[in-house]
């Protein structure tokens, strides 16, 4: 599967050739980006196009699943929310000589010192609400189906059929069990959105 880097990102993305004269781009919530060329057309030309849709391919996925990717716009205050299984929790900040990430009786928490910029400490909150939430994906999305489950890397998909197991995109925690084993049978059943 071909792929692009783009702003610290990675775009895997297939190519399926069919008689057309132009080149499109469709966004699949299971299969991912999708490049739809002409049978005649160089691989170099194809990257290159992708390469130049890079911003409009991260910025339509990210507006099309805003709740996935709230994370990334955390900042260490009190009453922000997290996502975790469809329900949005609280989080609390404090100041402590080192920085340490929790969850506990129904609340996030998050403690770093005092002497930390706001820009340091909203990153290491992300770095850590990511480290948290896909190290649950990988405990809990196993247990929501007969099938095999693995917690992905963000492909820019919700997630990938393979033979005899189902790879997620770990972001999907985020949302309500109901909501995860809907997108589990539609890549069984092979659905495209």
């Amino acid at each position: 599967m071909p792929i692009v880097t783009y702003a610290e990102k990675t775009i895997a993305y297939t190519v399926e050739k069919q008689d057309v004269s132009f080149i499109k781009i469709y966004l699949d919530d299971l299969n991912g980006v999708k490049v739809t060329v002409s049978p005649h057309k160089e691989e170099a030309k194809i990257q290159a196009f992708v390469e130049k849709k890079a911003d409009w391919i991260l910025e339509k996925w990210q507006k099309t699943h805003d709740d996935l990717y709230a994370i990334d716009a955390l900042t260490a205050s009190d009453n922000v929310k997290i996502s975790y299984l469809g329900r949005s929790y609280r989080l609390r900040t404090d100041h402590q000589e080192k920085a340490r990430f929790a969850f506990q009786k129904g609340t996030f928490h998050f403690a770093y010192p005092e002497n930390w910029t706001e820009e340091e400490a909203n990153e290491q909150l992300r770095a850590e609400v990511n480290h948290w939430l896909f190290r649950k994906a990988g405990e809990k999305f196993p247990t929501l189906s007969e099938w095999e489950i693995k917690a992905d890397e963000d492909h820019w998909k919700l997630g990938r059929k393979e033979t005899d197991h189902i790879h997620l995109n770990w972001r999907l925690i985020q949302r309500s069990k109901q909501k995860i084993q809907q997108t589990i049978e539609d890549l069984i059943q092979e659905k495209t959105c």
